[in-house]
């Protein structure tokens, strides 16, 4: 919800205000015209109840009365030609401009509406006028006079104060009275209105100009934030130390995927403390920009006290953030973004990111929204306000937006996945719709607010076409799902027939299971098998190098196996375990033997970002994997030629059984593997960690660190390689990578 309280203005130009679009140029001209706009003229309709302004500030006369009437037109040129020469002195273009196309309206620029008299004829009028007052003489004696501007100077936003000892023997003329001579504003009278109308487009600008910024920093500030870790050797010594310090470790205690929890209730997860920068970065410059210097003078004639302006321009400012905001997150959490690309970061990363900013544009919105509610409650007309569609549409946005965050909870993401996704989506787009119908009523497009629906709006169809057309590349397909034997039903098999994808995650589609056709889940691929050669020996595909999230409540349980094809077609085996939602219904439907089912593929994405890349470059690895985690471990192990060390932990032997002929491929690898696994057993990650950090003759270099399993294990992890380099023995220099993605 995102509209702003407004004076009846409209604005000219393209773009956002300040940024191409322009409120009041010149503000000397509109000043003059806000101070008799209410005026009776004498072709002013007198039982007329048509409303030619705004609500907020209605006029009676139409813009046909306005341009023809010659005491308006010389009133309101003896304006121009008083006040602009000492109020940044506009060119007499400019003027001419505002005369041709701005006296009828008023608002936005309308050249329908043709003046009677140039600005030049009734100018000279109104000061024949005047100099016959002055001298109490009708003679005919030409006195005409021409706009002098011959000395202005580039008209800049800067502010003007009047000279209130301008006088003229012309009959003065206040708001709302009858206006049927050439008559004289007064300098208090107009400086009230330049006043106002100066303050509310700086602070209207304003609110663009920080509503971008943020929007702007939002996007841009991981370029600079990842510029370092990709350029930087990760063993020097500033490297290793911004990881141990600032990168790596979690924001306060030793957890990072496993969830902050108040009486076994879930609440949050913490992010680590380099996404914390990110995060403290984009928080800082959201306040900044909400309590950034607003612009005050008074008396105005828009706002009655500083208070009442206060109300109106920060929820205005905190409105237009809430969008500038919005247009990030939609990015965030698109799987197409190419921030992963430039930066390296995980999808995992950015989707953290999306939440926490998400908290902003709730923030923003309802405080948008209160201050609003506040302003027409003490100062303006609140029932009436109620009363108007835009008023109305812009509670169906708050309510959508503040629903989003009730809906996203991480109780709800964990025991409910399905329902927040389809939650997260639909009210998403509701908050879309109630602030374009907010805008709309409102402003219509003359403002250039709409533009922030239409670029979320873009932005997510955008990623939805590309999506489609991923998903028609990868087209439907049959799936062959099935129990794995020794399991106990705890793990599926899917292959999925005729398309070989390579590493990473694959989103699939199940539409003949259940009635959510658009739900789509995220699974790593296991295992690739193709048609065998002319040389006898099948072409495998390597595993995935991430688990990530089927159903939001944890990673996506995935193993990697090895198989001979023979003659059969290419084929894609995904291995995940069973929990609710999904993959409930998928073990349902293969109780009772295997089911062939249509599905629909869209992928692969390689959301884990280019793990490969950093750990080549270290002299020896380390892999800990728990339970499905050996998926990422396998396929890492296999194609990064640099010995490493293997460490599984399962709880169920048929795993191990199911995972055996994979590992047994590690021998083939052309590089030195060795392989230790564990049934039922805690793996001593502690003994594991010191004797791979500790500096031995021959151990000296860069030591690589891949963990992948259940969030106890990788935050355990996580923390002994903390303590290990901080506070044990000298410690040789690591790369950590958390193989994992989650809501």
């Amino acid at each position: 919800v995102t509209a702003v309280h407004t004076a009846a203005v409209l604005a000219d130009g393209t773009g956002f205000l300040g940024l191409g679009k322009t409120l009041y140029n010149p503000t000397c001209a509109f000043a003059c015209r806000g101070v008799v706009r209410g005026c009776k003229l004498l072709c002013t309709p007198s039982a007329s109840t048509a409303n030619h302004g705004t609500a907020h500030n209605p006029v009676s006369t139409p813009p046909d009365c306005f341009v023809k009437d010659a005491a308006f037109l010389k009133t309101m040129a003896i304006c121009l030609d008083t006040y602009c020469p000492i109020s940044g002195n506009p060119d007499i273009s400019l003027l001419n401009d505002y005369w041709a196309s701005h006296l009828g309206t008023g608002t936005l620029g309308n050249y329908k509406y043709v003046p009677a008299m140039s600005y030049a004829d009734a100018l000279s009028a109104a000061r024949l006028d005047e100099e016959r007052l002055r001298t109490n003489s009708t003679s005919e004696e030409d006195h005409s006079a021409q706009p002098d501007h011959s000395q202005h100077t580039k008209l800049r936003r800067r502010y003007f104060s009047a000279d209130p000892n301008i006088t003229s023997p012309l009959p003065v003329i206040k708001a709302s009275q009858p206006l049927n001579v050439t008559s004289f504003i007064t300098p208090s009278d107009w400086q009230k209105q330049y006043n106002g109308m100066y303050d509310f487009e700086a602070n209207e600008n304003g609110h663009s100009y920080y509503s971008l910024a943020i929007c702007l920093i939002a996007i841009l500030l991981p370029l600079p934030l990842s510029l370092f870790t990709r350029l930087a050797s990760p063993a020097s010594s500033l490297s290793q130390t911004l990881h141990r310090t600032l990168i790596t470790p979690p924001l306060l205690s030793t957890k990072h995927r496993q969830p902050v929890s108040i009486s076994s209730v879930p609440i949050t997860l913490l992010p680590t403390r380099g996404q914390t920068l990110y995060i403290a970065l984009l928080s800082l410059f959201n306040l900044i920009f909400l309590v950034a210097p607003y612009v005050h003078h008074h008396p105005q004639s828009t706002f009655s006290s500083r208070a009442a302006q206060d109300l109106s321009i920060i929820g205005n400012r905190a409105g237009a953030m809430a969008m500038g905001n919005a247009a990030a997150i939609f990015l965030f959490s698109a799987r197409n973004n190419p921030l992963m690309w430039l930066t390296d970061w995980s999808y995992g990363t950015y989707i953290t990111l999306h939440r926490w900013l998400g908290y902003w544009v709730v923030g923003h919105t309802v405080l948008h929204s209160v201050l609003l509610w506040g302003y027409y409650a003490t100062y303006g007309k609140y029932a009436a306000e109620l009363a108007r569609l835009y008023w109305q549409w812009g509670i169906v946005g708050t309510v959508a937006v503040v629903g989003i965050w009730v809906s996203s909870r991480l109780v709800v993401r964990q025991r409910v996945y399905e329902f927040f996704l389809v939650s997260h989506v639909v009210l998403g787009l509701v908050f879309l719709v109630g602030y374009y119908y907010h805008i709309w009523y409102l402003y219509e497009y003359n403002w250039g607010y709409e533009i922030w629906m239409f670029i979320c709006a873009g932005g997510w169809a955008v990623e939805r076409g590309v999506r489609v057309v991923r998903g028609v590349v990868g087209g439907w397909r049959t799936a062959r799902v099935g129990v794995v034997e020794g399991t106990d039903g705890e793990y599926l098999r899917i292959e999925v027939e005729g398309v070989t994808l390579g590493e990473g995650v694959a989103y699939l589609s199940f539409p003949a299971v259940g009635w959510r056709l658009w739900e789509s889940h995220p699974f790593s691929v296991a295992f690739n098998s193709k048609r065998v050669g002319e040389d006898g020996d099948s072409s495998d595909g390597q595993g995935s190098p991430s688990s990530p999230v089927g159903e939001g409540e944890k990673q996506q349980d995935v193993v990697v196996s090895r198989q001979t094809r023979g003659s059969s077609p290419p084929t894609t085996t995904f291995f995940a375990r069973k929990r609710t939602g999904l993959t409930a219904r998928l073990a349902a439907r293969a109780a009772s033997g295997p089911a062939r089912i249509v599905v629909f593929v869209d992928g692969t994405y390689p959301h884990s970002g280019q793990v490969a890349a950093q750990l080549k470059q270290a002299s020896n690895i380390v892999y800990i994997a728990g339970g499905v985690g050996i998926t990422a471990v396998l396929s890492y192990a296999r194609q990064i030629a640099v010995p490493s060390k293997l460490f599984w932990g399962t709880r169920k032997s048929g795993l191990l059984t199911t995972v055996q002929p994979a590992l047994a491929t590690l021998s083939e690898c052309g590089h030195p593997v060795e392989a230790h696994t564990s049934i039922g057993q805690r793996l001593d990650l502690h003994d594991i960690l010191s004797k791979a950090l500790a500096k031995t003759d021959g151990s000296e270099g860069l030591v690589g660190i891949l963990v992948c399993g259940p969030p106890e294990m990788a935050d355990q992890v996580r923390h002994v390689v903390m303590q290990l380099s901080r506070n044990g023995p000298p410690a040789r220099p690591f790369v950590l990578v958390d193989e994992a993605f989650a809501w």
